[in-house]
């Protein structure tokens, strides 16, 4: 059996309660299991903690790159459809002088004929 001795504060020791050795062990032997489970419950805790954060990463990430797919895709929708609308333009253009063209050729046939056949009755 072991004593536990207090001192008090005028220096004088006295007597407190005794604990027997197998009270001590025990008492010992609880609380270095209570640390293990503290220990055990904090490693759990931190590899939950960890593990949580990798997904929200996980997340965050793939949450990014649709966005940035979006913005990409929607940037080329947008530069397509003025491409387009640029090429209806030139298109359209092309077409008014097309027809112009060939409105002048039709108007000018007669005069090219008579220059040739004249070309031709000079010689």
């Amino acid at each position: 059996m072991v004593k536990v001795i207090y001192r008090s504060s005028f220096a004088r020791v006295t007597e407190g309660d005794t604990m027997g050795r197998a009270d001590i062990l025990r008492a010992i032997k609880d609380s270095e299991s209570e640390a293990t489970k503290i220990q055990s419950d904090a490693e759990a805790k931190a590899t939950e903690t960890v593990s949580n954060a990798r997904v929200k990463a996980a997340e965050s990430l793939s949450s990014g790159r649709q966005g940035a797919d979006k913005e990409a895709s929607k940037m080329m929708n947008n530069a397509r459809a003025a491409a387009e609308k640029e090429a209806e333009s030139v298109a359209a253009d092309g077409e008014a002088e097309l027809e112009r063209v060939a409105n002048d050729g039709k108007k000018n046939r007669s005069k090219a004929a008579d220059a040739v056949l004249t070309a031709f009755r000079k010689d």
